[in-house]
């Protein structure tokens, strides 16, 4: 057939401008095709592609040139370059999503973000947006970052599947947290030293945290400090007339991290006994609190004494040791006036100890009982119990301290003997007398017979009527002087 003819044959077969397959048989080798603007390939969607081996077609679906091995369409890609990302910190306690911008090129729509960790561990974003060729617009949880896992890649993969990753980009950065509750940390007395309280926080990055008060100057304005690096509060506060609650807030601050807590420190006066309102609470505890040791009448007070209103007591200090005195009657011979018992409503003050003055009817005339219900022990737990006699009968002077089990036991309980004194005690200054060393007789508390040996030494104090110390007086006609203290573990 000539060319003619074929060319003729084609002509013939053209239909509206287009040759069906079945009319044409046309072989081409070696395509050379000489112009520049581009040779048109066939333009379709995913859809609509073809099945025959070798085809070659512009996919308008992925936007991508493509071609059929016979099992499977490969796109003619190029592949994505990632060359920054605006964010590259990420707090993955702070909650929410991250939003990240990512700059490269050959960004085409299809293209997934992902995370790359650097040991191994990666994660597509929640959801990646193509914004241009050179932009693309990714979000994730923010609590997706893993401080193990850090710094991250940042990984755009082209819907074809050839990718881009830009290495160690992305730290995890969380805020530190608290490690002490909120609320009282310390309460502490007006002229406490040293350290008060110790905050701490924690960061899992390991960074460094910085302590500070934040919203105000309450620890400064209150002469206390605060240690930047321990978190340590120390100093010496102002005083105070009444219990104080300071309240403010502290921040940590790791990196450029912050986390703010509220905390609260309760200053309280210091109960150094000199009012009513700065009422303490035994002898011992006013040594502890201010390192008073000055014998002298002191405001004392208990939840359990006088309906826990404050009252005036003795106080005798031997050294730093603090003794309350519970029991003073200074009697006048050849009288016998009933005992004042202050139990439960005060205490008996000092007065004179010249034997032959009458104090009867005074603030120093009286003794409170033992036990806790107004008595001896509602001040505390009693320790030691101290005992002064004397008599214008004789020169002896009764003056020793004892802690035996029993008399113990009823300063504290308001049960129990004084049996064991007579071997549990200890000689004080002048003591010469028989007593408690010869006694065999044993009563309970300081009144009455407290204990003697009968018909010879005793402790009477208003036995009847008789006032006796050390001797058998069988009456009240000497000049007598009874006295009991007690001291306090604490």
């Amino acid at each position: 057939m000539s060319k003619a003819r074929d060319f003729a044959d084609i002509a013939g077969a053209v239909s509206g401008g287009k040759i069906a397959s079945t009319d044409v048989n046309v072989s081409f080798e070696n395509i050379n095709d000489t112009g520049t603007e581009g040779t048109k390939v066939a333009v379709g969607t995913t859809g609509q592609r073809g099945s025959t081996q070798g085809q070659f077609r512009f996919n308008s679906t992925t936007g991508l040139a493509e071609y059929y091995t016979g099992t499977v369409f490969k796109s003619i890609d190029v592949s994505p370059t990632v060359t920054s990302v605006d964010v590259t910190e990420v707090d993955s306690q702070a909650g929410g999503n991250q939003t990240f911008v990512i700059t490269g090129t050959n960004f085409l729509t299809g293209a997934v973000v992902t995370f790359a960790g650097a040991n191994g561990t990666d994660f597509n974003a929640s959801t990646t947006t193509v914004n241009s060729d050179t932009q693309i617009t990714a979000v994730a949880p923010k609590a997706s970052f893993l401080n193990a896992q850090e710094p991250y890649g940042v990984k755009v993969t082209s819907a074809s599947g050839l990718d881009g990753t830009l290495s160690g980009q992305i730290n995890v950065d969380t805020s530190p947290t608290w490690s002490t509750a909120s609320g009282t940390i310390a309460t502490i007395n007006d002229n406490a030293t040293g350290t008060h309280a110790t905050v701490s926080a924690a960061d899992s990055d390991g960074d460094t945290i910085v302590y500070s008060e934040t919203g105000g100057t309450v620890l400064s304005g209150q002469n206390l400090t605060l240690n930047s690096s321990t978190g340590a509060i120390s100093g010496d506060p102002t005083n105070v007339t009444s219990s104080t609650t300071l309240n403010f807030t502290l921040r940590a601050t790791a990196n450029s991290k912050t986390v703010d807590r509220a905390f609260n420190i309760i200053l309280n006066p210091t109960p150094d006994g000199s009012s009513s309102a700065l009422a303490t609470a035994n002898p011992t505890a006013l040594y502890n609190d201010t390192g008073t040791n000055t014998s002298g009448v002191y405001w004392i007070k208990s939840s359990t004494f006088n309906s826990g209103t404050a009252v005036q007591g003795y106080f005798l200090y031997d050294g730093n040791d603090g003794y309350l005195m519970i029991c003073n009657y200074l009697h006048q011979g050849s009288t016998n006036p009933n005992l004042n018992n202050r139990t439960n409503s005060s205490l008996p003050l000092l007065g004179s100890s010249s034997l032959g003055t009458n104090e009867d009817g005074t603030s120093y005339w009286g003794h409170i009982n033992g036990g806790t219900s107004g008595g001896t022990g509602s001040f505390g737990t009693v320790n030691m119990v101290r005992w002064y006699g004397q008599s214008s009968g004789h020169s002896r002077v009764i003056h020793f301290q004892n802690n035996n089990t029993n008399t113990i036991a009823y300063a504290n309980t308001g049960s129990g003997s004084n049996s064991g004194i007579q071997s549990g005690f200890t000689s004080l200054s002048g003591h010469n007398a028989n007593l408690p060393g010869s006694a065999s007789v044993f009563q309970s508390g300081w009144t009455d017979f407290a204990y003697y040996t009968p018909g010879n030494y005793h402790w009477g104090l208003k036995g009847g009527n008789r006032w006796e110390v050390d001797d058998y007086a069988n009456g009240s006609q000497h000049n007598t002087l009874h006295r009991v203290w007690v001291r306090y573990a604490s």
